[in-house]
């Protein structure tokens, strides 16, 4: 009796110990430097970072584009209101930062008769609120149909004369570099997709071949169905080395799944977005079928998104990023009273198919896929600090293997699964792996491990039940950690992964990073007292602030306790702020930016009577004195130099075809193409 009550005492204590204190994930802690530090298992397999996702892959944030056209409703169908204003900024030009303008649509209720299509790129839709007091886009069309569609005309096409094996006898889940065979041509900057090949032991050992058994109508896997290509970007190369930018989400290995690397080429469109209004549907009744089904899609797009958008009683979703499309924001957006019946292929209110993207700050009511995946997503994928009530099923990824998929803070009234589905849609089979629920709230959890070395996770997770029942098999549970208290010291994994991916450690100490103007370029020059592993710097410009791109990239000294000095010159600086900023990187692929540098280029007063040239070009200058000019060719290389004063025709008959660039004294760049 005695030792009874002790034991009381002690499990009390230990009790209290983890309500006061917090329980903890053994998978991945915050170190004494503020680092994540990850726990790996014995093949190397640990929680990958799924913080590469989102607009611009989350290293800036989403700008506010100027205003180009304006709209205002009329009586009637605005179709093509609103369609031709669309098409006439379609033909502007892009600038250097690869818009075209945002379209401003006043207040008030906009008919629409079908669908709206965004094919080019730099296009922002923008209302003037989302309440119903501002812009309210109304889909009248008695049939499914999707309202407004961003899409491209065109995709990605694998170059497949770049493609290697990887040799890797076994490539761990988190991992963010792989072994390719010889003779390679990659590097850095490069657009790769990972290719993971598996093949009939991978369907056999995850029980795939027998969903027959189960049901006869039901289709079994095959494993050529389930090729998956992940979109990544190359960061360093180190002879057969290759980092990736975002980690392996699922193993590749000599036993089941094979893979290679190879190179793509991208004709997507990419910065688009609408924001800031309501968009609603017209419907018949409640269970009505024939009316508006999707209010956003995004098709064959990158570096895009939606935010601040009230969306009300389509059948399917708010938002839907289809595969193909990548690099995708969903902020602040709502979903509610679907009108549809409560069945399959219904009320999926924010719906990712596609690769790197995140929702956040999202609510839903009266749907039943709330926040969901559908077949072979490709992470990483994001769902951060949404909501979800009135759910009718549950959130998660939905059938046929998606993986690394993060579900960051997400509270919901029903259940919340990743599960073997097994017959359900013919075939569902295991909804997902390397998923993971983070701090959720949710009614109900169920989380299944698949066969082999995928894994799924519920880390600080707060529900009723948690179980590895499912509702159509019993499968062994994931990796259950705090469950019932929330991770304290992690809040958001996301936000901690992308804080620790943008706040890398130093490869090397800066000191004395300065641009300075020098006649028609800037020359910036950087020292360092100390460098670790350090491979490189990659200088960056924007003439925003925020949209870098890479203009040059310097060799580092490796490891070194010596003062270095780097030197760049920007040939072809733009008229206006030009920003610019140093990216370092080491061996390992972690980064760390510079400060940020600004330098001003004021504008000139010299034109070009056009743009395409044949054999001679007009110049105009307002300048009181003789202007120099230089011609550039596109490589930066210096073709000639004149004087002019007032309008004066430069004979260019022996510059080959192709594009040009004249540069003023003080900056001005002028583009033209010679015929």
């Amino acid at each position: 009796m005695i030792i009874c009550k002790i034991n009381i005492i002690f499990l009390s204590n230990m009790l209290f110990a983890q309500l006061l204190f917090g329980q903890t994930t053994s998978l991945i802690s915050v170190g004494t430097n503020g680092r994540l530090v990850y726990t790996t298992d014995i093949n190397g397999n640990k929680i990958p970072d799924f913080s590469g996702v989102g607009y611009m892959n989350g290293e800036v944030a989403i700008p506010t584009i100027a205003v180009v056209k304006i709209v205002n409703p009329i009586n009637g169908d605005n179709r093509s209101n609103i369609q031709n204003a669309i098409n006439e900024v379609a033909a502007m030009p892009l600038d250097v930062n690869g818009f075209r303008g945002a379209i401003l649509f006043t207040a008030g209720t906009y008919n629409i008769s079908d669908s709206i299509n965004i094919n080019a790129s730099g296009i922002i839709l923008r209302g003037v609120g989302s309440n119903g007091s501002g812009t309210n886009f109304i889909a009248t069309k008695t049939a499914q149909h999707t309202l407004i569609n961003f899409v491209g005309n065109a995709g990605t096409s694998i170059s497949n004369s770049t493609k290697k094996a990887i040799t890797d006898a076994y490539v761990p889940i988190g991992s963010k570099q792989i072994t390719v065979a010889t003779g390679h041509t990659f590097i850095a900057g490069d657009k790769v997709f990972v290719h993971r090949i598996p093949n009939a032991a991978w369907i056999s050992l995850l029980g795939m071949n027998l969903l027959t058994n189960f049901d006869p109508t039901a289709t079994n896997w095959t494993a050529s169905a389930y090729d998956v290509y992940y979109e990544r970007v190359v960061t360093l190369v180190n002879g057969n080395t290759i980092y990736l930018d975002a980690p392996i989400m699922d193993v590749i290995d000599n036993i089941y799944a094979t893979g290679e690397l190879v190179k793509y080429t991208s004709a997507r469109i990419e910065k688009c977005g609408i924001e800031n209004m309501r968009i609603s549907s017209v419907y018949a009744s409640a269970t009505d079928e024939n009316h508006g089904w999707e209010a956003v899609g995004f098709k064959n797009i990158i570096n895009s998104w939606a935010k601040k958008l009230e969306v009300y009683y389509f059948g399917l979703s708010a938002v839907h990023i289809f595969d193909g499309a990548a690099w995708i924001t969903v902020d602040s957006c709502k979903m509610s009273d679907a009108k549809s019946l409560l069945d399959g292929g219904r009320r999926y209110s924010f719906y990712l198919d596609g690769q790197r993207s995140l929702i956040k700050n999202c609510t839903t009511k009266n749907g039943r896929h709330d926040f969901v995946n559908g077949s072979r997503t490709c992470g990483p994928n994001v769902f951060y600090n949404c909501s979800a009530t009135i759910q009718n099923s549950d959130i998660g990824p939905h059938h046929r293997w998606s993986t690394g998929i993060l579900f960051d803070n997400i509270v919901g009234t029903g259940e919340m699964n990743v599960q073997n589905r097994l017959t359900s849609g013919s075939g569902h089979g295991w909804s997902g792996a390397q998923i993971m629920f983070w701090n959720c709230n949710m009614a109900k959890i169920v989380i299944q491990d698949p066969q082999g070395d995928a894994r799924n996770w519920a880390i600080g997770c707060i529900a009723t039940t948690i179980t590895n029942v499912g509702f159509m098999t019993t499968e062994p549970i994931g990796i259950v950690q705090s469950q019932g208290t929330k991770i304290t010291a992690i809040p958001s994994l996301f936000l901690a992964q992308l804080n620790d991916r943008l706040t890398a450690a130093l490869p090397a100490e800066m000191i004395n990073f300065e641009a300075k103007k020098n006649q028609q370029s800037v020359i910036l020059s950087w020292s360092t007292i100390s460098e670790i592993n350090n491979a490189d710097f990659q200088i960056q410009h924007a003439t925003n602030g925020q949209d870098f791109k890479m203009i040059g990239q310097v060799k580092g000294n490796g490891t070194s306790n010596q003062i270095h000095t780097y030197q760049f010159e920007h040939k072809l600086p733009s008229i206006g702020i030009n920003y610019y900023r140093i990216k370092q990187m080491d061996v390992d692929g972690t980064i760390k930016f510079s400060v940020i540098k600004p330098i001003v280029f004021s504008k000139s007063k010299i034109a070009i009577k056009t743009n395409v040239i044949a054999n001679n070009i007009t110049v105009v200058s307002s300048e009181i004195a003789p202007t120099i000019l230089n011609f550039f060719n596109a490589t930066g290389q210096l073709i000639l130099s004149t004087k002019i004063l007032g309008e004066e025709r430069i004979d260019i008959s022996k510059f080959p075809s192709g594009l040009f660039l004249i540069r003023t004294t003080d900056g001005l760049v002028i583009r033209f193409i010679k015929k």
